[in-house]
């Protein structure tokens, strides 16, 4: 099996990497992203705050884009979202979403949110074997879809 390699994104090169690996990952999807939304997620990718990409062997596989939890619109900065977490569909099951979402988590965050779509089974069992937990706090997006809220909190004791 493939080694697993998980990385911090600082560099131009490492952006384009992550931009394929959510492209890969959007070909399953039943609606495909348009030029807009691909758009959308290239400047947030620009602006990230902590852009994670993992390979799978030598092959960009996947990657994690986190940032400040905002409460009310104030930063929490004990608190981290996770924003996207794609992997390649050529390598479901190999254990990239679980490095990535792992990696997020050794983070100096204690906590961690994310929403995830209800029909996405696949993304729910990635939280669930990574430790967080459905809140059971549904909303719906602009198109319809229900989402589901779900949690992680550190099991270490606070940080300083």
């Amino acid at each position: 099996m493939p080694r697993i390699a998980v990385d911090l994104v600082t560099t131009a090169d490492q952006r384009e990497l992550a931009m394929a690996a959510w492209r890969r990952a959007n070909r399953t999807r039943p609606r495909p992203a348009g030029d807009l939304r691909s758009q959308r997620v290239r400047t947030k990718l620009d602006h990230a705050e902590v852009l994670l990409l993992a390979h799978y062997g030598h092959r960009p596989a996947g990657m994690l884009l986190a940032e400040t939890y905002l409460e009310e619109g104030v930063p929490d900065p004990d608190a981290g979202h996770l924003a996207m977490v794609f992997v390649d569909p050529a390598v479901w099951g190999s254990g990239v979403g679980a490095a990535l979402v792992r990696h997020a988590q050794a983070l100096e965050w204690s906590r961690l949110s994310t929403w995830v779509r209800a029909d996405n089974a696949r993304a729910q069992r990635l939280l669930a074997t990574t430790g967080f937990t459905d809140t059971a706090t549904r909303s719906s997006l602009q198109d319809g879809d229900q989402i589901q809220h779900w949690t992680w909190r550190t099991t270490m004791s606070p940080r300083g």
